[in-house]
Protein backbone atom coordinates (compact mmCIF):
# COMPACT_ATOMS: atom_id res chain seq x y z
CA UNK A 1 0.00 0.00 0.00
CA UNK A 2 3.06 2.70 0.77
CA UNK A 3 4.59 1.72 -2.17
CA UNK A 4 1.33 2.40 -4.60
CA UNK A 5 0.89 5.30 -2.96
CA UNK A 6 4.68 6.57 -3.36
CA UNK A 7 4.51 5.75 -6.74
CA UNK A 8 1.19 7.57 -7.55
CA UNK A 9 2.86 10.53 -5.75
CA UNK A 10 5.62 10.30 -8.10
CA UNK A 11 3.83 10.03 -11.01
CA UNK A 12 2.32 13.20 -9.82
CA UNK A 13 5.24 15.07 -9.37
CA UNK A 14 7.10 14.40 -12.99
CA UNK A 15 3.57 14.82 -14.90
CA UNK A 16 3.38 18.37 -12.62
CA UNK A 17 6.88 19.32 -14.22
CA UNK A 18 6.26 18.87 -17.64
CA UNK A 19 2.54 20.11 -17.64
CA UNK A 20 2.90 24.25 -18.37
CA UNK A 21 1.78 25.63 -15.68
CA UNK A 22 -1.38 28.22 -15.49
CA UNK A 23 -0.10 30.36 -12.91
CA UNK A 24 -0.19 33.89 -13.54
CA UNK A 25 2.81 34.97 -10.64
CA UNK A 26 5.58 36.77 -12.18
CA UNK A 27 8.56 34.99 -13.04
CA UNK A 28 11.20 37.69 -12.21
CA UNK A 29 11.81 37.71 -15.66
CA UNK A 30 10.00 40.18 -16.99
CA UNK A 31 12.09 43.37 -19.02
CA UNK A 32 12.50 46.53 -16.70
CA UNK A 33 11.54 50.03 -18.54
CA UNK A 34 10.63 53.23 -18.09
CA UNK A 35 7.98 55.57 -19.68
CA UNK A 36 6.18 58.94 -19.55
CA UNK A 37 2.61 59.45 -18.97
CA UNK A 38 0.31 62.58 -19.03
CA UNK A 39 -0.60 64.04 -15.99
CA UNK A 40 -3.53 66.00 -15.80
CA UNK A 41 -4.81 67.83 -18.44
CA UNK A 42 -3.07 69.61 -21.31
CA UNK A 43 -3.06 73.53 -20.82
CA UNK A 44 -4.02 75.66 -24.03
CA UNK A 45 -0.64 78.32 -24.54
CA UNK A 46 -1.68 80.29 -28.03
CA UNK A 47 -2.30 79.77 -31.90
CA UNK A 48 -0.52 80.75 -34.88
CA UNK A 49 -1.23 80.42 -38.80
CA UNK A 50 1.02 79.20 -41.71
CA UNK A 51 2.08 81.39 -44.44
CA UNK A 52 -0.66 81.82 -47.51
CA UNK A 53 -0.72 78.67 -50.05
CA UNK A 54 -2.12 79.47 -52.95
CA UNK A 55 -4.76 75.95 -54.14
CA UNK A 56 -5.94 75.14 -57.59
CA UNK A 57 -6.08 77.46 -60.66
CA UNK A 58 -6.79 80.78 -61.41
CA UNK A 59 -10.40 81.78 -61.93
CA UNK A 60 -11.40 84.69 -64.54
CA UNK A 61 -14.03 86.79 -63.92
CA UNK A 62 -16.59 87.86 -64.15
CA UNK A 63 -18.64 85.07 -62.11
CA UNK A 64 -18.65 83.46 -58.78
CA UNK A 65 -15.28 81.20 -57.68
CA UNK A 66 -16.49 78.70 -54.78
CA UNK A 67 -13.90 76.23 -53.48
CA UNK A 68 -13.72 73.79 -50.91
CA UNK A 69 -10.69 71.83 -49.33
CA UNK A 70 -9.91 69.39 -47.26
CA UNK A 71 -7.07 67.73 -45.65
CA UNK A 72 -6.00 64.97 -42.95
CA UNK A 73 -4.17 66.03 -40.32
CA UNK A 74 -2.43 64.09 -37.33
CA UNK A 75 -1.66 64.14 -33.73
CA UNK A 76 0.89 61.15 -32.69
CA UNK A 77 3.26 60.94 -29.38
CA UNK A 78 5.49 58.44 -29.92
CA UNK A 79 7.72 56.49 -28.57
CA UNK A 80 6.10 56.63 -25.69
CA UNK A 81 7.14 53.56 -24.71
CA UNK A 82 10.53 51.80 -25.40
CA UNK A 83 11.58 48.55 -24.07
CA UNK A 84 14.98 47.38 -24.73
CA UNK A 85 15.62 43.67 -24.15
CA UNK A 86 18.68 41.93 -25.17
CA UNK A 87 18.71 42.12 -29.11
CA UNK A 88 15.03 43.85 -29.12
CA UNK A 89 14.20 47.42 -28.76
CA UNK A 90 9.98 48.21 -28.91
CA UNK A 91 8.76 51.53 -29.31
CA UNK A 92 4.96 52.40 -29.15
CA UNK A 93 3.25 55.64 -30.55
CA UNK A 94 0.26 56.89 -30.18
CA UNK A 95 -1.86 58.93 -32.41
CA UNK A 96 -5.20 60.28 -33.88
CA UNK A 97 -6.06 60.98 -37.57
CA UNK A 98 -9.14 63.52 -38.73
CA UNK A 99 -9.78 65.32 -41.30
CA UNK A 100 -10.30 69.20 -41.67
CA UNK A 101 -11.67 70.87 -44.49
CA UNK A 102 -12.77 74.66 -45.02
CA UNK A 103 -14.77 76.67 -48.11
CA UNK A 104 -14.67 80.20 -49.78
CA UNK A 105 -16.75 82.19 -51.93
CA UNK A 106 -16.46 85.29 -53.38
CA UNK A 107 -17.65 87.00 -56.69
CA UNK A 108 -15.67 87.63 -59.29
CA UNK A 109 -15.43 90.97 -61.19
CA UNK A 110 -15.11 91.64 -64.83
CA UNK A 111 -11.25 91.96 -65.43
CA UNK A 112 -9.75 90.36 -62.44
CA UNK A 113 -8.95 86.98 -61.41
CA UNK A 114 -9.22 84.91 -58.40
CA UNK A 115 -7.09 82.72 -56.42
CA UNK A 116 -7.85 80.54 -53.65
CA UNK A 117 -5.71 80.49 -50.81
CA UNK A 118 -5.47 78.10 -47.71
CA UNK A 119 -3.34 78.53 -44.51
CA UNK A 120 -2.96 76.34 -41.40
CA UNK A 121 -4.08 77.05 -37.83
CA UNK A 122 -1.94 75.48 -35.00
CA UNK A 123 -2.66 75.58 -31.18
CA UNK A 124 -0.08 75.47 -28.92
CA UNK A 125 -0.42 73.49 -25.59
CA UNK A 126 1.60 72.98 -22.05
CA UNK A 127 1.20 68.76 -20.88
CA UNK A 128 2.93 68.00 -17.74
CA UNK A 129 4.68 64.48 -18.24
CA UNK A 130 5.48 61.95 -15.18
CA UNK A 131 7.74 59.25 -15.61
CA UNK A 132 6.94 55.62 -14.32
CA UNK A 133 9.30 52.57 -14.62
CA UNK A 134 8.24 49.16 -14.29
CA UNK A 135 10.38 46.28 -12.68
CA UNK A 136 9.20 43.00 -13.30
CA UNK A 137 5.61 43.80 -13.70
CA UNK A 138 5.48 46.50 -10.86
CA UNK A 139 5.08 50.10 -11.99
CA UNK A 140 6.01 52.93 -9.73
CA UNK A 141 6.47 57.02 -10.48
CA UNK A 142 10.39 57.45 -10.35
CA UNK A 143 9.71 60.93 -9.56
CA UNK A 144 10.21 62.75 -12.75
CA UNK A 145 9.16 65.36 -14.48
CA UNK A 146 9.24 67.42 -17.36
CA UNK A 147 6.62 69.98 -19.54
CA UNK A 148 6.56 69.61 -23.12
CA UNK A 149 4.76 71.73 -25.67
CA UNK A 150 2.35 70.09 -28.01
CA UNK A 151 1.27 71.56 -31.45
CA UNK A 152 -1.65 70.15 -33.13
CA UNK A 153 -2.65 71.67 -36.70
CA UNK A 154 -6.18 72.75 -35.31
CA UNK A 155 -8.27 74.09 -38.49
CA UNK A 156 -7.92 75.72 -42.15
CA UNK A 157 -8.70 79.12 -42.83
CA UNK A 158 -9.29 80.12 -46.25
CA UNK A 159 -10.02 83.30 -48.64
CA UNK A 160 -9.99 84.24 -52.32
CA UNK A 161 -7.94 87.22 -53.21
CA UNK A 162 -8.40 89.62 -56.10
CA UNK A 163 -5.39 89.73 -58.59
CA UNK A 164 -5.16 92.49 -61.68
CA UNK A 165 -6.57 92.83 -64.83
CA UNK A 166 -6.86 89.45 -66.92
CA UNK A 167 -4.84 90.09 -70.11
Amino acid sequence: MKKNLLTLLLIAMVVNLFLPSTSFALSGNEPTYTYWMQSGKQKYVKKSFGKWQNKGSVFHGPGTMTKNYTTKTSFSIGPGVQIPYTKINLSVSLGSEKSISTTARRSIPKGKKGQFQIRNEYRYYKVKMVQWISIDGRRVKTGKEKTITVTKKAALESRITLKGKNK
